[in-house]
């Protein structure tokens, strides 16, 4: 098989790891009443956290970095007491429904179709994760929420330094009312970014978007948080000069490079997936025993 562009590539090993050339930009610098809230947050969160006997407690220490904290800052808008209120109910969550140490043998059933995977870095490092509801292969219910969860962790690990989000590409390709996710999943999902996985999207990008999507759109719409919904932008592959004529819309090439975007998309990516490789690839990539 060949590409739009006549290399033959096709390949089932994903890109897990970041290109050296592509390197990402730094994190602004705070200013002196951005550190003094920082100073503050951070002595709030460290009073909140599990004691040091915990067997937990590296965990959790580990994941209130300075960059959480900053990020937890920045979505309450740096008010202090939304921040403290945020990040005590993502401990609570975390605390109960363990995201990092999510079993990948629990979660692999929603993974054999590829319907989520990760494959490729845009232009500033960040991972893909492409979503395929149209591969869908599970009834609704808890372990399609904890799959999206397991694959917002295992992109987390694969982040360079200094990258903090990813992007997320939606293809509704084959996918029909029947197939699409429930209404219950969608609001959990959404729920689940804004609520624990604050400045973590830098964009969705919606692909061969369905007519029945726009009346699903406008159901969970109320239940996005309004920066979220900022970052849904949508595609149009055999028209991709759209993006310069409306705001809405964008041309993947604009923000993924040709050889990190999957050939279906406009790039030279020609990436056919193979359960066995991929999982087998994921899993020793993130630290995760496969069998």
């Amino acid at each position: 098989m060949t590409n739009n562009k006549g290399i033959n590539n096709k390949t089932r090993i994903p890109i897990l790891t970041c290109p050296d050339d592509i390197t990402s930009p730094l994190p602004p610098e705070l200013t002196a009443e951005q550190k003094e809230r920082f100073d503050e947050f951070k002595e709030y969160v460290d009073s909140i956290l599990l004691p040091k006997e915990d067997d937990r407690y590296p965990i959790e220490r580990d994941w209130v970095s300075d960059a959480c904290l900053n990020r937890y800052l920045r979505a309450a808008k740096w008010n202090l007491s939304d921040a403290k209120n945020r990040i005590k109910y993502s401990l609570e969550w975390r605390r109960e429904y363990n995201p990092s140490e999510i079993d990948p043998k629990s979660v692999e059933a929603e993974a054999v179709t590829g319907k989520q995977h990760i494959n490729g870095f845009d232009n500033d490092g960040r991972p893909i994760l492409y979503l395929r509801p149209g591969l869908e292969n599970t009834s609704p219910g808890p372990d399609q929420l904890r799959f999206v969860v397991f694959n917002f962790e295992s992109a987390i690990k694969i982040m360079p330094k200094n990258v903090e989000n990813i992007v997320i590409i939606i293809d509704f390709d084959k996918c029909s009312a029947r197939s699409s996710p429930g209404l219950g999943v969608a609001k959990e999902f959404m729920h689940a970014l804004s609520s624990h996985y604050p400045e973590r999207l830098r964009c969705s990008l919606v692909i061969n978007a369905p007519w029945y999507f726009w009346g699903f759109f406008k159901l969970i719409s109320p239940f996005i948080d309004p920066v979220t919904k900022n970052k849904i932008k949508f595609v149009d592959i055999n028209n991709p000069d759209k993006a310069a004529q409306n705001e809405s819309w964008i041309n993947c090439l604009d923000l993924i490079r040709e050889d990190q975007l999957e050939s279906e998309y406009g790039g030279s990516n020609v990436f056919e997936y193979h359960h066995e490789t991929y999982w087998k690839v994921l899993c020793e990539t993130v630290g995760k025993n496969s069998n």
